[in-house]
């Protein structure tokens, strides 16, 4: 029996018929009461029974003839899941301070966002099929920041934009093979993602000027996978010498580089691009608006090297670029009308003054190192031999901070080293959980 309660009532109409229907109460061409009498019958309006008919209508739950009213439609034997509903209890950590190196600062432009959204919507080539490298016009936007920012000129055809930097490495395994020489310590999503594709991979040292070419040079690595600007995690950033030999090291036939968090640099210039003394084209650039804009946008993009660009374009012609025309669109305008530049300014200045602050508190320990300070979104600290890092992460816990141990990251270490990352917490929170953290 019908029974209407507080709330939408054609909606309550619409779903009592339509759960009346399937469990076979109501036979096929039994005909339903006329919208009239229901209306009488409950005191209800007759556009609410209206409503109600016309979803069931249009979903084929029932038909009509005319003059003679509705009548069930024979929508044969569906299987009805007893649904209940699903509580899914997640274990959460007690953390009031989480000191991670992942997300940005609040301060996201969202009124500009709103308005490049709703002109966007306006138009009505958002239904349109987007290129499998991605939205040219964005490719073309990136072209002209990386000439401008990182110091190298790229093709729009070169660029290719994804969901993320582990579906561009899903890309690159298919464009060549062979064995992959990755920083240790370093990304551990990086070795999960090749675990997860039967690839080829060995741990190569990092030392105070990035990946330890010497025991790169006696790896059987074909590849090698680095993030010179800045490396994660320890911060280190590679000298220009050793750049130049590793990309004239012949044996590494192809160099990815991760250039995660470039934009930000706060004592000199961002340095530049190893790409951007690539002279023999041999490097796999790969950057990201996840740091820069937001992580939730998953936009990531890579620069292919011109010999892998047609086998590129015979293997993936007849994929589909993962990242949803209307995000790609809102990001061009963003960089088109300037406000990419601006953001990132305003970002540079709110990092800074994070980051300034987070040192200055740190620097009353004199017994911590502080290294990676001098770009980026995270610093490292090196504690005393009788540290360990398990005791300090451990400890922080217990003062509801969270905290990363570099070892997790890697090997571990002889010197005990915490990752503390800055960009999510606000200036007051970073001063209350920097003062709780200097007690351990």
């Amino acid at each position: 029996m019908l029974i209407l309660n507080n709330g939408i009532l054609y909606m309550q109409i619409y779903e009592y018929f339509k759960n009346e229907i399937i469990n076979g109460t109501y036979k096929a061409n039994t005909k339903l009461p006329s919208k009239r009498n229901l209306a009488k019958e409950y005191k209800i309006s007759l556009n609410t029974v209206d409503n109600a008919y016309s979803k069931l209508l249009e979903e084929g739950f029932i038909y009509s003839k005319e003059r003679q009213g509705f009548f069930v439609s024979d929508v044969g034997e569906l299987y009805v899941l007893d649904s209940k509903p699903i509580h899914i209890t997640k274990e959460e950590e007690n953390i009031e301070y989480d000191f991670s190196y992942s997300g940005v600062s609040e301060e996201f432009p969202y009124k500009i966002f709103k308005k490049i959204s709703s002109n966007i919507f306006d138009n009505k080539d958002i239904l349109e099929k987007v290129d499998y490298q991605g939205y040219l016009p964005l490719r073309t936007q990136i072209s002209e920041y990386l000439d401008k920012s990182r110091g190298f000129k790229a093709d729009p055809s070169q660029i290719v934009i994804s969901s993320g930097s582990e579906y561009l490495f899903q890309i690159i395994f298919k464009l060549i093979s062979g064995k992959f020489g990755i920083e240790d310590p370093g990304y551990s999503m990086l070795s999960n993602i090749m675990d997860t594709n039967d690839i080829k991979y060995e741990f190569i040292p990092v030392d105070e000027n990035g990946m330890d070419l010497e025991k790169l040079k006696k790896s059987k690595s074909d590849f090698c996978v680095i993030t010179p600007a800045h490396q994660f995690p320890t911060g280190v950033i590679m000298n220009m010498q050793r750049r130049v030999e590793l990309l004239n090291m012949k044996k590494i036939k192809y160099v990815i580089e991760d250039d995660y968090d470039s934009e930000f640099k706060y004592s000199k210039r961002p340095v530049p691009a190893l790409k951007s003394i690539d002279v023999n084209d041999k490097v796999i650039y790969i950057g990201s608006f996840s740091k820069s804009i937001s992580p939730s946008f998953r936009v990531s993009f890579m620069v292919l090297p011109f010999d892998l660009v047609e086998k590129y374009n015979t293997i993936f012609k007849f994929f589909i670029c993962p990242v949803s025309i209307m995000v790609q669109k809102m990001l061009t305008t963003f960089i088109e009308i300037g406000e990419f530049e601006k953001h990132l300014n305003r970002m540079r200045k709110i990092y800074s003054k994070k980051r300034q602050l987070l040192i200055d508190m740190l620097s009353e320990r004199k017994d911590i190192t502080i290294r990676g300070a001098d770009a980026g979104l995270h610093v490292v600290l090196e504690y005393p031999k009788n540290y360990s890092e398990e005791y300090i992460v451990k400890k922080a816990k217990e003062k509801k901070i969270k905290v990363y141990g570099l070892s997790s990251y890697g090997t571990k270490r002889e010197i005990p080293s915490i990752l503390l990352g800055f960009a999510t917490l606000s200036e007051e929170k970073l001063k209350e959980g920097v003062k709780l953290f200097l007690e351990i």
